[in-house]
């Protein structure tokens, strides 16, 4: 069997980065993204400058700003960051068929089938590398490897910026070193069993046969054992149907109006809608998310026999879920989500009712209105009625002015 070449490229940085390109002051300075120090919410990415005073995504913004007070936080732009993406992985794919989108930033490519193509893997890996950092202008790290977990810990070691490839015969030597949290299957619990039993580097793993890792963490230790060997049989998966298609927003101050919270709602099934077209997409199962002021949280779904796409439609599903939710509790709610899931590209016929292109030609309409001068440029009537209370902010949507109607 021919070795496998795979490439993984990572994005460093990703959205502090974009913020640091759309304005230069902010290079070198500790910039954080994903909101503002007093408000909820995690960051979502902190730069070199920020992670060194202990930040990190997913970390709350009110730690952060703790760890790190002098901190640039940002709320971010998606859309703006949603482009950036999209130009990234349209410059993979004119590479290779073969490529697995890991996250926004960060993609997995399999080389293999493209041997007639290039003289050398090692030259056009550093083709790509550098092709994105110009187009874009943003740094990336690339790693190589005979499979995906090798050449992602080789991205690891090349960051920031940097190249790093695995070669042939060299998997045993790069491995020993590595620390036991690099690997991908170790957590936390398990870290801090295997240090008690003097297993600190990836290499103190061989002396320990399957059975034994086995009988310490179940199914996990089978996985430590290979992935301790580098052995890691996955394929990159090319790009198919998701699961679902979710959207939600949680509130800067709790709320209880309902009629601004049924808004909200056709607000969230509006962008639901839109990725709906975008993928070419129906759903089968439509699902309400709330959270109360209380942090309790509770779900209502509806399997449909007709799949939708269009907005109308799925917000009319959405607000009886909704109001069945409301009827159950008088508190306020911090959060509401709307769920599209059970996806087809198949469009359903009705037998006894005429089929018409009106509202998807609507629905492209606006799709190419929005692209053009941005989502707020365009509001259905019921969520025209936020904005004398709420700003339409091109980074968060809907934003509230004032407290006056929260409870």
């Amino acid at each position: 069997m021919k070795r496998r070449y795979i490439v993984h490229i990572d994005i460093d940085a990703f959205f502090a980065a974009v913020e640091e390109l759309l304005d230069p002051s902010l290079k070198g300075k500790p910039v954080i993204v994903g909101g503002l120090p007093q408000e909820r919410g995690v960051a979502s990415t902190a730069s070199y400058e920020a992670r060194k005073y202990g930040v990190h995504s997913g970390m709350s913004l009110r730690k952060a700003y703790q760890l790190c007070p002098m901190g640039i936080f940002i709320r971010g732009n998606y859309q703006i960051y949603q482009a950036f993406s999209e130009k990234f992985f349209r410059i993979l794919s004119s590479y290779t068929p073969d490529v697995e989108q890991a996250s926004l930033d960060e993609a997995y490519l399999d080389l293999t089938r493209c041997r007639p193509l290039y003289a050398s893997f090692s030259k056009i890996v550093r083709q790509i590398k550098h092709r994105v950092e110009k187009e874009l202008g943003l740094m990336v790290s690339a790693g190589v490897g005979s499979n995906k977990l090798l050449a992602k810990l080789a991205t690891n070691k090349a960051k920031p910026g940097g190249l790093f490839e695995v070669k042939q015969g060299e998997e045993i030597e790069f491995l020993k070193t590595l620390s036991i949290e690099s690997l991908p299957g170790i957590g936390l619990k398990t870290q801090a069993i295997l240090r008690m039993l003097n297993v600190h580097k990836i290499g103190d793993l061989w002396g320990f046969p399957r059975s034994s890792l086995r009988s310490l963490f179940g199914l996990d230790g089978e996985e430590i054992y290979l992935q301790s060997r580098g052995i890691d049989s996955r394929p990159v998966a090319t790009p198919s149907v998701p699961k679902s298609i979710s959207r939600e927003t949680t509130f800067l101050e709790d709320i209880w109006d309902q009629r601004l919270l049924l808004a909200h709602l056709a607000y969230l099934c509006d962008r639901v809608a839109l990725s709906l077209r975008k993928g070419s997409f129906f759903a089968h199962i439509i699902e309400v998310k709330v959270r109360y002021a209380d942090f309790r949280t509770e779900t209502r779904r509806r399997l449909l026999i007709m799949p939708l796409q269009e907005m109308g439609e799925i917000y009319m599903v959405a607000r009886e879920l909704f109001l069945q939710l409301a009827s159950s509790s008088r508190l306020s709610l911090r959060l509401i989500g709307v769920r599209a899931s059970d996806l087809t590209r198949t469009r359903a016929l009705s037998l006894f009712e005429p089929y018409s292109e009106r509202k998807e030609r609507l629905g492209i309409a606006m799709d190419q209105v929005r692209e053009k001068y941005g989502f707020g440029a365009l509001l259905t009537a019921r969520e025209k009625m936020l904005e004398s209370i709420y700003t339409f902010d091109k980074e968060r949507g809907f934003v509230l002015k004032t407290a006056s109607l929260t409870k």
